[in-house]
């Protein structure tokens, strides 16, 4: 064992850093190897811990310090081992915001939204950037500028789900919900351990809470409070935000905003499956049509869907759109029907003196209003009529002699010239 959290029953013999540990009956204990406490505690039972040829027996309620060597008696305050593991859970990037990497198996790339951070996954953000990681179950962190956080672990639990951080460098805003499971974020000064707050941490001890409580089980179980905040140097006094502070409760009121999602007034008769939507500007859309699935791309708050990659054959299609931001949901669902038939017109022109009457019908596959124009000369003359109702028109004729031509337009943007008689 080298690095992480584990939990053991005896009977067991295992190397913890190096150290040969010997559980010869019936027993439990946990060894925590992350962040500034490395121990072995025994919570049943009893162990035996070759050090360097000196052996040391750590009994139940014991705890021993890998450094140190200094035994000591132990209180169990955070039983992470004890809740009903139902399997992985997951830790994703939700937004980010100026230079933010993913650095995985000794490789780095930007990070982009959806990238799961897998067990020894570190992200880091540069000047001016940040990053927010999203949990199963719900909750989420925002990392700051110029710091470093790697996900140990997270579990889906009985009770939730259960989340173990470690920040390196630089600072950590964190939002857990209550009745999200247990919750635990490292630092190379000091640990915290929540169910339910909000609050801050930097890697060089500083701990500020604005909601609930954090516990510092590296601190002799002293706990910060609501209103609260821990120093550097580990005194607890009265809470000072600063800016930091005023900018991620100022992004926390961003993403509470609700989802949003609006699209156009159904129906819609289109050439080509071609669509517009707006939303929150960070939100993702989807849409859903003809077995398919395509994002919509984003410009601002509105999004767009482009021609896909094979044309619909004409025919009428439910079109649904999904917005998703920070776990909301939205869907949606307009009609589109497909058209690129021009409507047909047949149409008499009679000249009678100074005007022009034009009869007949127009009509068109897709049921709706079509637009129809006459040309006379150089003036140009428009009537938005029925598919399929009688057509009579009254138009004025300067010229006798001026050449007529009358076009017949659908909402879809098909056009076609009349053959007038």
């Amino acid at each position: 064992m080298q690095q992480g959290r584990f939990y053991l029953r005896g009977p067991a013999a295992v190397h913890v850093q190096g150290q040969h540990l010997v559980m010869d009956g019936a027993g439990s204990l946990r060894v925590d190897l992350d962040g500034p406490v490395r121990r072995v505690a025994v919570i049943t039972g009893q162990v035996r811990i070759d050090r360097s040829g000196r052996v040391t027996t750590v009994r139940g309620g014991q705890q021993l310090d890998l450094r140190s060597g200094q035994l000591s008696a132990f209180r169990e305050t955070d039983p992470w081992y004890a809740a009903q593991f139902r399997g992985e859970g997951s830790a994703s990037v939700q937004a980010t915001r100026g230079a933010v990497t993913l650095g995985r198996a000794g490789q780095a790339r930007g990070a982009v939204i959806g990238d799961t951070l897998e067990i020894g996954a570190t992200l880091n953000t540069g000047a001016g950037a940040w990053a927010e990681v999203g949990f199963t179950g719900g909750g989420y962190l925002r990392l700051n500028e110029q710091s470093e956080l790697s996900v140990l672990s997270v579990d889906r639990t009985d009770r939730g789900r259960e989340v173990l951080l470690k920040l390196a460098r630089g600072t950590a805003w964190n939002v857990v919900q209550k009745g999200q499971g247990g919750y635990r974020i490292d630092t190379p000064v000091v640990s915290t351990a929540v169910r339910g707050t909000v609050f801050r941490v930097d890697a060089d001890g500083l701990v500020k809470v604005f909601e609930g409580q954090v516990a510092l089980p590296s601190s002799a179980d002293q706990a910060v409070s609501a209103g609260q905040q821990r120093s550097e140097a580990g005194t607890v006094g009265t809470l000072v935000p600063d800016a930091t502070d005023r900018f991620n409760q100022a992004r926390d009121a961003e993403r509470a905003r609700p989802l949003s999602l609006t699209l156009p007034r159904a129906p819609l008769s289109l050439n080509d499956l071609i669509l517009s939507a707006r939303s929150l500007p960070d939100a993702t859309l989807s849409a859903q049509v003809a077995g398919q699935r395509v994002p919509l791309n984003a410009d601002g708050d509105t999004f767009r869907l482009e021609r896909l990659a094979a044309p619909l054959p004409e025919g009428t299609y439910p079109v649904t759109v999904t917005a998703e931001r920070f776990g909301q949901t939205l869907t949606r669902t307009v009609t589109v029907t497909v058209d690129r038939s021009a409507p047909q017109a047949d149409l008499r022109a009679e000249r009678r003196g100074h005007l022009l009457l034009l009869s007949g019908a127009v009509t068109d596959a897709v049921p709706g209003t079509l637009t129809v124009t006459a040309r006379i000369g150089p003036r140009s003359y428009t009537r938005r009529v029925t598919s399929g109702e009688p057509l009579r028109w009254a138009l004025p004729l300067a010229d006798p002699t001026a050449p007529v031509q009358v076009s017949a337009r659908d909402a879809a943007g098909n056009e076609r010239d009349a053959a007038l008689r």
